[in-house]
């Protein structure tokens, strides 16, 4: 309440919007009518530990924090990213469960159990994408013996690895009546990493999602495959030899790639392209801030919602995710971070929020540029309504024009994060018009809600 309270006194001391377009002589032209790519959501990544984190909060902090992640009221995230038990149990043939047609057991496995906790509960709260990722397969089928440090899946295992993620699947909808609507093959195929890991060469991965593939289709399961999950610089020779082969390119849907801070790559381009011309859906799907990058919470944030803008207007994703709510591991921040027996929402929370909270699935990205700051235009598949996010990272503030050619604007609503604001709403004036002038204040991230009509003419 102190904060928004604090919202509305500067949001009267300097007014959002403006009479006149002031400095600014190139404003944001947005084009309602030329839509690009149809969002599917924003997530987060519950994998690495992060589950049972989550699951050791008390009854009420737990409850909070999901309020927090997927209630109307908080961020609204519609996308779930679950780690794959490597685990699993397998059953005698005596067992009760196998005579049921069940092989591999994931009742026991506490991670694993975690998880679903989690996944349950974010159901009550929002409709949700399930991505269940594959971080090891069993370590008695890889080259080094381990789940850790890299090792290769030995190939006279495929088809037991393909029956093991097929048992997943069964266990998951018999015994838990849960669907998930993807499967990523391997989180980082080309990372030999000190923890849970697989590596996979590129023909080694497109021979993988054949066997795999054709059991989803034969079996009738409506999971789809998503690959490769490696960095954008990193896919080409993944996406080419599975492309390459017209029996694997039946085999997927989803193209995946992570957007690491401070590290552009002109490889973007590339994977856009190839993903519209095959009409696949590109997702970021692990983003994640090291520990130290910046000097302050806000820092973050920023560096957060500028990388979302970039990945959702320059590589045109059609989903992003962060990695996990918790940090699971010291080098990287979490979304939240642990606080002795609770936890403390970080601005990162509330970047991030700026966009999952007002972006619905379906909203359709349209056409806009020009201006000052970073920005992105969406319109709402539910009513004629316009979203647009902009971000001021300066230490002043930035004048800014809104300009619809043939539509005008209505019924304007803005909430702001800054360094004392946390996605908190900003009273605007009651005004309407085809060009509005705004200021964006320093450090901050704006999101501008308004419905559209079209503007008759002649």
């Amino acid at each position: 309440m102190k904060i928004l309270m604090k919202a509305l006194l500067v949001a009267a001391l300097i007014p959002l919007f403006q009479s006149s377009v002031g400095s600014q002589s190139k404003p944001v032209l947005i084009q309602p009518e030329f839509q690009l790519q149809r969002i599917e959501g924003f997530g987060i990544s519950i994998g690495g530990g992060c589950a049972a984190e989550i699951a050791a909060l008390s009854g009420i902090e737990r409850a909070r924090l999901l309020d927090l992640l997927f209630g109307v009221e908080g961020a609204r995230i519609n996308i779930l990213r679950n780690e794959i038990s490597w685990a699993g149990k397998r059953l005698p043939i005596t067992h009760p469960l196998y005579l049921r047609g069940f092989v591999y057991n994931f009742g026991d496995e506490e991670s694993e159990s975690s998880q679903y906790l989690v996944i349950r509960e974010a159901q009550k709260r929002s409709e949700l994408i399930i991505n269940s990722c594959v971080w090891s397969p069993p370590s008695s089928w890889k080259t080094n013996g381990s789940v850790n440090d890299g090792g290769e899946l030995l190939p006279k295992h495929y088809e037991n690895f393909a029956d093991y993620l097929m048992t997943y699947l069964y266990y998951y909808k018999r015994m838990r009546n849960q669907d998930f609507q993807l499967l990523s093959l391997q989180d980082c195929p080309n990372l030999k990493g000190p923890g849970r890991s697989c590596l996979w060469s590129a023909e080694q991965l497109r021979d993988f999602v054949k066997i795999l593939g054709g059991r989803l289709k034969q079996q009738g399961y409506s999971t789809r495959i998503m690959l490769p999950e490696v960095e954008w610089d990193q896919a080409g020779p993944y996406v080419q030899a599975v492309l390459g082969d017209s029996d694997a390119r039946l085999m997927f849907s989803h193209l995946a790639a992570h957007s690491f801070p401070m590290k552009p790559s002109s490889a973007r381009v590339a994977l856009k392209e190839i993903s519209k011309k095959q009409n696949l859906k590109l997702w970021q799907t692990e983003f994640v801030l090291p520990k130290g990058t910046n000097s302050g919470d806000m820092d973050d944030a920023l560096q957060l919602a500028n990388q979302i803008v970039e990945d959702l207007a320059q590589s045109e994703c059609h989903a992003w995710l962060y990695g996990s709510v918790l940090p699971a591991s010291p080098q990287w921040q979490g979304l939240v971070e642990r606080s002795d027996n609770s936890f403390k929402v970080s601005k990162r929370f509330w970047a991030l929020s700026q966009f999952s909270r007002f972006l619905p699935r379906n909203s359709v990205r349209v056409v806009s540029q020009g201006g000052t700051v970073p920005s992105v235009a969406f319109r709402n598949p539910e009513y004629n309504g316009m979203i647009v996010m902009m971000i001021n990272s300066a230490r002043e503030p930035v004048t800014e024009t809104i300009e619809l050619r043939g539509w005008t604007m209505e019924r304007m609503v803005a909430h702001r994060t800054s360094e004392g604001e946390d996605c908190a709403q900003v009273p605007l004036p009651a005004e309407s018009g085809t060009k509005r002038s705004l200021i964006l204040e320093p450090r901050s991230i704006t999101t501008l809600v308004a419905q559209i009509r079209r503007v008759r003419t002649g």
